[in-house]
């Protein structure tokens, strides 16, 4: 029995974050109840700079038919998946991951005696520095994720240093 096409896609894109923060020594945590927004909480276990056993929270969307410009993926999301990210004033930095999925299932990873292969790959945004959306208005938000911002094991960690990755101007 198949647990259908999207819960086995959104399955891998969660398992995908999972496999990075381990491989970048990190914690990666679920709440019992999916109740805030977010789909994981990532603990550095130890001090980095001036911050004891920093975390960021991570809501994961998982995506097939990627679409967008050379520069973003231009991501639809629904507003209060949006609305539990967007804005200031949380305790803990808040990321979208976006896991770029094969359309073919088959296609997740590929194993040989060297190695494990995860097809494709993932992209972070912060949603700091956007505005909450009023839900009566709008019910969906196409969210610009920048390409440059791949999640690789040194760019996950990088989103606990003491000073995170959204504080720091663009150039």
């Amino acid at each position: 029995m198949s647990y259908g096409k999207y819960n086995h896609q959104g399955y891998f894109g969660e398992c995908f974050v999972r496999v990075l923060a381990s491989a970048a020594g990190l914690i990666a945590g679920q709440q019992d109840v999916d109740h805030t927004g977010v789909d994981f909480s990532i603990d550095f276990p130890g001090t980095r700079g001036t911050v004891r056993f920093p975390k960021i929270e991570a809501q994961v969307k998982s995506w097939s038919s990627p679409k967008g410009t050379d520069q973003h993926w231009h991501y639809p999301m629904d507003v209060n998946h949006y609305n539990s990210l967007a804005g200031e004033g949380f305790a803990v930095s808040r990321y979208l991951f976006l896991i770029i999925v094969p359309s073919d299932t088959s296609q997740y990873a590929q194993v040989d005696e060297t190695a494990m292969r995860l097809s494709h790959c993932g992209y972070w945004a912060s949603l700091r520095d956007s505005p909450v959306i009023d839900q009566g208005v709008q019910r969906h938000v196409t969210v610009h994720v920048p390409k440059r911002n791949l999640l690789t094991v040194k760019g996950l960690r990088s989103l606990l240093d003491p000073v995170p990755v959204q504080r720091v101007p663009t150039s």
